[in-house]
Formats: structure tokens, sequence, C-alpha cells
């Protein structure tokens, strides 16, 4: 994960810790150049909790936060905060200054859910789908089509993927799971039975649990194993269309479907080779 986005998604930094981490977003070029008595005084907090906040993002100290920070900070700077991503297109604008201004929402959006990713998480994620019996999509009828895509990706190369459509078929699913199922929970702000039943029932029922969310969304930790997030620029309601988060979810899921793709490479190339001819009779 860049260490950017981890200064922004963090969520156990200490108030102290959040006026640091506010400040380095807002200032990045003058922070690797500050000594740890210079941003103390700047952001009004102790030295410690510099180095604290350091700590808490897998650096050794100031020094290494500040090689991180400036290893990373072209990339950081790609991303204009300025970009409407709610309207990016205005009402008088040419078909062509159209087509820009999209593939310039695509291109940040792509560019910030990859910042998001953490590989420890992604490599535990996919060592659960390769030792689950059965993997369990579940997610409302705006994101219904992707997980269905992934569902179809993955049958190809014979996993099964369970995306039930109606909220009975997900109680049921979930009240019917083990630990032998994985589940994948699909929901930018946390919304209807996604929010708390659907979770509470696998957990007492001691299936691993995987969320893809917004970055804005923090439930109860107890429910999940793991966490990925989604770019959340957009307005969850006042927005022309959600450009950003479907892409966003496309690509989250998208690189699970890769990194388990990837783990039985060869042996996966010959299951969809040989489905195929199945299919067709060669």
């Amino acid at each position: 994960m860049n260490i950017y986005t981890l200064l922004q998604t963090k969520t156990d930094f200490t108030t102290s810790e959040k006026m640091i981490a506010k400040y380095i977003l807002e200032n990045p070029e003058k922070v690797i150049h500050m000594s740890a008595q210079e941003i103390s005084e700047a952001c009004f907090v102790s030295v410690t909790s510099i180095y604290r906040l350091a700590t808490k993002c897998g650096t050794s100290g100031l020094s290494d936060l500040k090689v991180k920070l400036s290893s990373s900070l072209s990339e950081y700077k790609k991303m204009d905060e300025a970009f409407d991503f709610d309207y990016p297109i205005k009402k008088y604008q040419t078909h062509h200054e159209m087509i820009e201004l999209l593939k310039e929402d695509y291109n940040q959006t792509v560019l910030e859910t990859s910042h998001l990713f953490d590989l420890d998480t992604l490599q535990g994620i996919v060592q659960l789908m390769d030792s689950s019996q059965q993997i369990d999509i579940y997610t409302s009828a705006g994101h219904l089509f992707f997980a269905k895509n992934f569902s179809f990706q993955m049958l190809e190369i014979g996993k099964q993927v369970n995306v039930p459509s109606e909220e009975y078929q997900s109680q049921l699913l979930a009240a019917s799971s083990d630990s032998s199922h994985l589940a994948i929970v699909i929901t930018f702000n946390g919304r209807g039975i996604l929010s708390e039943k659907i979770p509470s029932i696998l957990h007492k029922n001691h299936v691993p649990t995987v969320l893809i969310s917004s970055t804005e969304y923090h439930p109860e930790i107890k429910y999940y194993d793991y966490q990925l997030f989604l770019s959340s620029k957009e307005n969850h309601y006042k927005k022309m269309s959600s450009y950003s988060t479907r892409l966003s979810l496309l690509f989250v899921l998208d690189t699970l479907y890769t990194a388990y793709f990837k783990r039985h490479y060869e042996e996966n190339i010959e299951k969809k080779t040989e489905y195929y001819k199945r299919m067709t009779g060669e």
C-alpha cells in the first residue's frame, strides 16, 4: 500500500497522530526535509507522537518514513485532488473533452485503487480462496453484475462462486455456511442486511470473511478477517454516475481473480483449454 494512502486510511491513529498525518498529506515535499522537532512544532504535537505514527505505518523511524514518502511522492502528486469525480463532464463540453475527462477519471481511479492494496492482505485472501471449498459473495443490486462476472471467471477455472441475488437467499446461504466457505461482502458504506445481519451470521458460523468497501467504512472488525478498499472519490448519491466506483470494484475483483489464477498458473490454463474443448466437442 502506498504510504500516502496508508496515512489516509489507517484507523488506529490517535488525535495527535491524525494531526501529523494530515500535515504530511498537505505538505509532502516540505515534510521530507523537516526534522522531528520541526514537524513537532508545526503540528503542535510531541516528538514521541511522530515516532509512534512512523511505527504504526510499518517504518523503523522518521528517516525510514521520509524515505517512503520521498519514493512515493511522484505517484501521490499524480492524484489530482481538484478533479470532480461526481460530475466529471460539464454541460457544454465537446465529445473530445468528454472522452479525455472519462479517461482521466479512469486513470486516477485505477491509480488510487492500486495504492489501496496491502500485499500481505492480498496474499492472505488468495490463500483462503484456494483452501475454501466454496466462495460466496454477498452484495447489493448495484454491484451484482460485477460479482457475477467474477463468478463466471472463477467457474472457467473450476472454482465455484455463489452470488445470491435476493435478501432471503443471502441470509439462507449465510445461515447454512461453515468454516469450509469463504464469504466476500461487497458494500460501499454498509447498508441493509450487509451492514450487520449477514456479517453477524457468518461470524457466528465461523466463516472466514473478506470485506470490500469504501475507505470511509470501518465496521466492527470482529466480523472480518480482511478488508479491501475501493476508490472513494465519488459521493454515494450526488453524482453523474458511478464511473469511479464501478471501475474500482472491477479492478479489485480482477486482481483477486488474477492472483488466484497465478497460484496454479499452468493447471488453470489447462482447465480453461480442456473445458473449452469439451464444450465445442473437439
